[in-house]
């Protein structure tokens, strides 16, 4: 009889594009697969998709991820799939539960003319939605979109349901609906201080109060694989919700204790930091204030306070301006900026900002490639470190720091990044999302014997040791 390999796969439904994860029992990480995820804009800044070209997409990466995985090991049983991705955008299910509108982007403004009225029609109504949900009160969280949706002609009736894109997934592939914490956190419809919906939220916003589903941790079993669009090697795998994209890149990455922190370096420059035990309201206006939010860790017990600055957008934007675009001039500028030490007077880089999209550049006579290279580095790391000042009065400092991400690969970012966020390593863990969704797939097949803190501690242990070993490319 042919020998058998068991494997886990995580997903990764992210903004720009989505990626799936195979990777073996004891941790070896054998291939990941990607695909653009499939947006479409429109004028007006209006973008979206639908909830049928997601999944189809999951199951593309899941079929792909797969068969190539046997390609390296031979024939593989999937013994578990879990999860992760974006927030805030969501499926509306009506009473039959086929969906009933689409997928509107996280970053989609449609909604901001509902925001602002019930904001005029309730005075302090702002104020007290981010205490409750650590949210601040704009069109990016979920309870805009369906308000939105509901006044262009979208029936929201007691009988329909919210699932978040990790959560429409895993129920298509056969799972429960089921309520995931860290992504029901950036709905607008938790009150953080129980965890359970906020009936007061709900009213406010002429909603009924029974959309969310009842709601299961990450890591723990929704359901058996059942789908026929993906490989009978998959059949009867067990299925999770893995959580929101970037406290699941935490683990991922490393950073899974206590007042640990990760920064993820890509096109957004985000930070993570767990806090242990819940926040209080007032604690929880502060930090929105400080331009962070406030919700349920992947972890359990803990609290996530999340921010980011365009910090990456803004490199990406530098880099073409100077023609070092190519791997050989981005390797040149690294090189080069590294041996930069004060920059120049009248020098000055900005625009990553909180809500910033623009790049200014102010120089005077001397200034080459390399210090204006040193100077972006420099501006994104101390805008990190900025956000960092804001909320350490409040939650104190972190204990450890992990960044991850394309752009901790240049040895000048990584200096920049060094300089302004204390106690700072950096993760071998070249893909931090679908490693940590991998992991939560793992916790949710095994025998319950061992929590889900511990469970990932070990297991990340182990990630870091096997990380660099990635025996597939990126296909």
């Amino acid at each position: 009889m042919t020998s058998c390999t068991d494997v886990f796969i995580g997903l990764d439904m992210g903004t720009t594009t989505s990626k799936a994860l195979v990777r073996t029992g004891d941790h070896r990480d054998l291939v990941v697969v990607d695909a653009p995820t499939p947006w479409h804009s429109h004028p007006g800044g209006r973008t979206e998709t639908s909830p049928e070209l997601l999944l189809r997409l999951a199951t593309d990466l899941i079929r792909r991820g797969v068969h190539a995985a046997e390609l390296i090991v031979g024939r593989v049983r999937v013994r578990g799939i879990a999860v992760a991705g974006f927030a805030e955008g969501g499926v509306l299910l009506d009473a039959a539960g086929r969906s009933a509108a689409p997928v509107l982007a996280w970053f989609d403004r449609r909604g901001q003319e509902q925001v602002d009225r019930l904001a005029a029609a309730v005075p302090g109504f702002a104020e007290l939605f981010a205490g409750k949900t650590g949210l601040p009160w704009n069109s990016q969280a979920s309870i805009a979109k369906l308000m939105w949706l509901r006044d262009n002609g979208i029936a929201i009736t007691p009988s329909s349901r919210w699932l978040s894109i990790p959560e429409w997934i895993v129920h298509q592939l056969g799972g429960e609906q089921v309520r995931e914490p860290s992504l029901a956190s950036r709905t607008g419809l938790i009150d953080q201080n129980t965890g359970k919906p906020w009936l007061a939220g709900f009213t406010a916003a002429g909603l009924p109060d029974g959309l969310l589903p009842p709601e299961l941790p990450a890591g723990h079993c929704a359901g058996r694989l059942s789908h026929d669009a993906v490989p009978a090697e998959c059949a009867q795998a067990t299925l999770t919700v893995a959580g929101h994209d970037h406290p699941v890149a935490a683990l991922g990455g490393g950073a899974v204790g206590p007042d640990e922190l990760f920064n993820s370096s890509g096109t957004a420059d985000v930070v993570a930091r767990s806090i242990p035990g819940i926040l209080t309201d007032q604690q929880r206006r502060i930090l929105v204030a400080s331009g962070w939010s406030a919700g349920r860790h992947v972890l359990p017990g803990a609290t996530l306070v999340l921010a980011g600055v365009r910090g990456g957008l803004l490199l990406r934007r530098v880099l073409t301006a100077l023609g070092a675009d190519s791997p050989e001039g981005r390797r040149a500028l690294d090189h080069a900026s590294l041996a930069v030490t004060a920059l120049p007077s009248g020098l000055e880089v900005a625009g990553a900002g909180l809500t910033g999209d623009d790049v200014v550049i102010h120089l005077r006579d001397d200034v080459t490639p390399a210090v204006l290279w040193a100077a972006a580095t420099r501006y994104t790391a101390a805008e990190t470190r900025a956000l960092l000042a804001g909320i350490e009065g409040v939650v104190g400092p972190h204990r450890r720091a992990v960044a991850s991400g394309g752009w901790t690969r240049m040895a000048s970012v990584r200096a920049a990044k060094a300089s302004a966020i204390d106690h700072l390593t950096f993760s071998p863990v070249p893909q931090p999302g679908v490693t940590g969704a991998a992991l939560l797939a793992m916790h949710a097949v095994s025998d319950g014997s061992i929590g889900l803190g511990e469970f990932i501690a070990e297991a990340s242990r182990d990630t870091n040791l096997t990380a660099s070993h990635l025996q597939g490319a990126i296909t």
